[in-house]
């Protein structure tokens, strides 16, 4: 599936830095933080598509945290060999894999995941490419998850890189019979971020996962690829008793889907509108239990269908209006992965992430 690529090993970093949170944990070892009393190990994982530039924000922002991760692992999928050296030298003791096909957000995850915790992380911190942490933000994180029991998963408030004043994510809802998913605090003034609360899930741009729950509810759908495999975790966390926590602290930029070319905006690029529409439809027609599978189809395919064709651009009905219906064809038929139009996509500047 791919080659690991890891750099020449030196020293992680270790201490607090100058200006630190007051919150922050003190650090006791590479990677290691003391919370509630014990010591974790925490890694951090970036999924990164194409956009090397953007990715070595994200990296720099990790570098610059008030705890040193262990490791920082990197999947890098359709890189430049200048663009993996680069990238290399920036996680100089840590770890880049590269691998030379898009496998989806969701597996990707699931490679680097499996690989945190063969090392013997208890947290570990996802976050794309094209999203920036406060140097804080982990600390802050692990402060939350300390407070209540049974968490599996702690996110902050997420602000648009494009325009900090407005809230991109602020907690989430998913509603069980609708199948409908929707962020809390959308377009909120950063001034009125709402208060910590459950969420019923993280978004996969910038959440700080449990271990042990990672290991109880199992990895993430890959037959998703990209988009709602954050939804469905959660649910299936929540299920087994977990938590999910949203932290009411600004502390993540997020560029917001570059890599479907929807640039900070809420018009659907083609590839989004895809699997923004199959993904749901594929989760409602696998419900088990009639009546409630029944509900969550008509659910996706009169509301969330509703919605996502008034984010169609006029200009492109004719490409973005066929990939919802694509998306509903193979989402009833069950045809999931990555969809073969992406097979066949040339590689273009400006794709970043996968979110």
């Amino acid at each position: 599936m791919g080659r690991d690529r890891r750099a020449p090993a030196r020293p992680l970093r270790g201490g607090r830095r100058d200006g630190a949170h007051p919150a922050a944990r003190a650090i006791v070892a590479p990677g290691a933080v003391t919370v509630a009393g014990r010591d974790v190990r925490v890694a951090a994982v970036v999924v990164a598509w194409r956009e090397p530039g953007a990715t070595l924000e994200a990296v720099a922002s990790l570098l610059a945290s008030t705890i040193a991760f262990e490791p920082i692992l990197c999947v890098a999928q359709e890189y430049e060999p200048d663009d993996l050296d680069a990238l290399e030298r920036a996680l100089r003791g840590h770890e880049v894999i590269a691998l030379a096909d898009n496998i989806g957000f969701a597996a990707a995850v699931n490679l680097a995941m499996g690989r945190a915790l063969a090392m013997g992380a208890d947290w570990v911190l996802l976050l794309n490419n094209d999203a920036t942490i406060d140097p804080t933000c982990v600390d802050r994180c692990l402060v939350e998850a300390a407070r209540h029991h049974r968490v599996a998963a702690v996110g902050p408030a997420v602000a648009y890189a494009h325009d900090p004043s407005r809230l991109w994510f602020a907690g989430a809802a998913h509603s069980r019979r609708l199948a409908l998913v929707w962020h809390r605090g959308h377009f909120a003034r950063p001034g009125n971020v709402p208060a910590s609360a459950d969420s019923d899930y993280i978004p996969g741009c910038c959440v700080l996962v449990s271990a042990a729950a990672w290991r109880d509810v199992g990895p993430l759908r890959e037959d998703f690829f990209m988009y709602y495999e954050d939804a469905e975790w959660g649910e299936r966390a929540r299920a087994r008793g977990w938590h999910l926590r949203y932290l009411g602290e600004l502390l993540c930029l997020h560029a917001m889907a570059l890599s479907s070319g929807q640039d900070g905006s809420r018009l659907l690029a083609e590839s989004a509108a895809y699997y923004l529409e199959r993904n749901p439809l594929r989760y409602a027609r696998d419900t088990p239990g009639p009546l409630l599978r029944l509900s969550r189809t008509a659910g996706v395919l009169t509301v969330w269908t509703g919605y996502n064709l008034t984010r169609i651009r006029p200009s492109q009905w004719a490409t973005v209006g066929w990939a919802v219906a694509q998306g509903i064809r193979d989402g009833w038929n069950g045809t999931m992965g990555r969809r073969q139009a992406d097979d066949r996509a040339p590689r273009r500047a400006g794709a970043t992430g996968e979110r």
